[in-house]
């Protein structure tokens, strides 16, 4: 009894066992399929274009900002030329000045405070712009001159007592050369200057002359370009991180519809149905009959066979048992038509033997 028991535990626990992975196989199944394993694929492959495309998204606005925002300043020192004439020098631009871009200009004059220079008074500062002609000619012509200004300046004023206390105070700075004893002037001499979009009407090169009925002493001489930006370059230069998100995502949108645009196109001109393997047998009658080859890819790994999908109710392999026989009787009658010496057998009633041969083999 005892034996009997612990025979009947294993078969039972191996029985529960097979259930649980059929189970857990049936709920698995759907994860491996043939399509689930494409899913998978095409959501990795869409993951990895996405950051690929961010990258790409990253440089391009890079590129896009540094060839659409033009130098804010753009500085010049000129080297002023002291002949028999006023001082005057010339300086060659390049191609650093953008077109339909609005430029502030402005010049600075370092000048001594020297008697003669606040003896001078108002003085008179001419820039004037040209085109690609060379400017260093030193004549002042207009033939090749695309914009010129003339503005007027003059060292600041201060009283002799303002003038002493001063020094007084400052002595220091001046004994260490820390400080000397110099002006800097700053003469607007355009205001939002724009040049057409023809590059031969962008300057290149500029002349500054300084006019003054005495002869000045000037340490230094400099020309600035300030850009002035409107419309979408403010937004860009003033809000650099939030353009750079908005068109960023932009850059990325439009890259990932076309990647998906070019995707499809690739996978309808590929991806051609592929028609059914098909095997051809031959029948005891000499008729053809056309048999589907079976998909293999869908087989998951957890179809695992059990000895409990074999067995069946007493009823049903009764009921299978006579039907069995019935056709077992059929296959004999076939067999003396034909004639009892060419051994051939019906393939349905082979397999149908076949099939209750094993099932009372596992009932058993």
């Amino acid at each position: 009894m005892n034996a009997k028991r612990t025979s009947e535990e294993p078969e039972h626990a191996t029985g529960v066992i097979s259930r649980a992975m059929n189970s857990m196989a049936g709920s698995l199944r759907p994860l491996l399929t043939k399509q689930a394993q494409k899913a998978y694929l095409g959501t990795l492959l869409f993951i990895l274009t996405a950051i690929c495309m961010v990258f790409i998204s990253s440089i391009a606005y890079a590129i896009f900002y540094y060839k659409f925002i033009p130098q804010v300043g753009i500085e010049r020192i000129v080297h002023l030329q002291f002949d028999d004439g006023h001082p005057w020098g010339t300086v060659f631009l390049g191609s650093d000045l953008v077109p339909l871009q609005k430029y502030d200009v402005q010049v600075e004059l370092e000048l001594p405070r020297t008697p003669s220079n606040l003896a001078t008074g108002n003085f008179m500062l001419d820039l004037a712009l040209y085109s690609y002609t060379s400017a260093e000619t030193g004549l002042n012509t207009s033939t090749s001159v695309l914009s010129q200004s003339r503005r007027s300046a003059i060292l600041t004023y201060a009283s002799p007592l303002v003038d002493t206390a001063s020094k007084l105070v400052f002595m220091p700075f001046y004994v260490f050369g820390w400080n000397r004893e110099a002006e800097k002037l700053q003469v607007n001499m355009f205001e939002k200057i724009q040049f057409p979009r023809r590059r031969r009407d962008v300057p290149s090169s500029l002349r500054l002359e300084i006019h003054s009925a005495e002869k000045m002493q000037v340490y230094t001489a400099k020309v600035m370009f300030k850009a002035t930006f409107t419309g979408l370059r403010w937004v860009m230069y003033n809000w650099k991180v939030t353009s750079s998100v908005v068109f960023g995502f932009m850059f990325w949108s439009v890259s990932m519809v076309t990647a998906g645009m070019v995707w499809a196109m690739l996978a309808i001109a590929f991806n051609h149905p592929k028609e059914a393997e098909k095997a051809v047998i031959k029948t005891e009658s000499g008729s053809e009959t056309l048999v589907k080859s079976e998909d293999t890819d869908d087989i998951s790994p957890f179809d695992i066979p059990s000895e409990v999908s074999y067995i069946k109710k007493e009823g049903e392999l009764e009921e299978e048992g006579s039907i069995g026989d019935i056709e077992e009787d059929r296959g004999a009658e076939s067999s003396d038509v034909s004639g009892s010496g060419t051994g051939l057998e019906s393939a349905h009633s082979r397999g149908v033997q076949r099939r209750r041969s094993r099932r009372f083999q596992a009932h058993t």
